[in-house]
């Protein structure tokens, strides 16, 4: 496939079109230094390519990348790789041009001396430790680069762009994932007669477990069988985690205004049970 510049957007993106005329963003550092309408791209000079949906969706992302310095460029497309490297799942394309206008908007706000709190700065560090390894070491490449002291918190919003380019639906909202996973978490610790022990491997599997079940909730794709003698006998053989598991149906029946199907209910039992005995593990 050869690739021809129909537009310089700065010296390290171009709009360029293919042998079939589709229009593709084309990233890679120094690209467009120099370059003018009609020059034939060299391979070597690609690092990403990128192929718009819509026209609105190009113009958008043209307006975006022709405000975006090449050293914000550059920086995001080593996070991407990073991030990549890192990540079992496949990640939307879309990371790429969200962290851009992330990492931009970030350092216009340093330079105008305004710095936000991350409130799930804690959760994010918790919840999605890969993602979070990754949003620290892009922390300190940005610092490093920009020569800036972006605040801690900047670590957490880079992971939630990372978590979100990890979902299967583009609109996926993570920050609404990590809140309720933290009202869940926080529900089942303190209607624990001790809390929590958040070293064991029940811990962890809970967490887990907690993690997709929020995924499925917002999505409204929970688990459902008819598998009702399984049902009746985890709460009959778990009264305690039963209770808590009640709770917690209650929160999301007044604050979601889902209902939990038996089987979702089932597992949620099981998995608070195993924490209840404080397995050491």
């Amino acid at each position: 496939m050869s690739l021809t510049i129909k537009k310089v957007l700065n010296s390290s993106v171009v709009l360029c079109t293919d042998d079939s005329e589709n229009e593709l963003i084309v990233l890679g550092k120094g690209i467009g230094f120099g370059k003018k309408a009609g020059t034939a791209l060299k391979r070597d000079d690609i690092n990403q390519v990128f192929v718009p949906i819509t026209n609105p969706e190009l113009q958008q992302i043209e307006s975006m990348l022709s405000d975006i310095s090449p050293g914000i460029i550059e920086v995001t497309r080593l996070i991407v790789r990073k991030a990549k490297s890192k990540i079992s799942g496949s990640l939307n394309k879309s990371l790429t041009f969200s962290l851009m206008d992330h990492i931009k908007f970030s350092l216009d706000r340093y330079k105008d001396g305004l710095t936000f709190k991350n409130k799930l700065y804690w959760e994010v560090k918790s919840y999605y430790p890969s993602e979070f390894e990754i949003g620290e070491w892009a922390l300190a490449l940005i610092n490093n680069d920009f020569n800036v002291q972006l605040p801690r918190e900047e670590a957490a919003s880079i992971a939630f762009h990372i978590i979100n380019a990890e979902s299967q639906e583009n609109n996926q909202d993570s920050m609404e994932i990590t809140k309720l996973i933290n009202s869940l978490i926080g529900i089942i610790n303190l209607s624990s007669k001790s809390g929590l022990n958040k070293d064991s491997i029940s811990y962890q599997r809970l967490l887990t477990h907690i993690k997709f079940f929020a995924e499925r909730l917002l999505r409204g794709q929970q688990l459902t069988t008819e598998d009702k003698e399984m049902y009746e006998h985890v709460i009959s053989s778990y009264p305690e985690a039963t209770k808590i598991a009640i709770k917690i149906m209650e929160f999301l029946e007044k604050q979601y205004r889902v209902k939990i199907t038996d089987e979702e209910m089932t597992y949620l039992i099981i998995h608070i049970q195993r924490n209840l005995t404080h397995d050491k593990e």
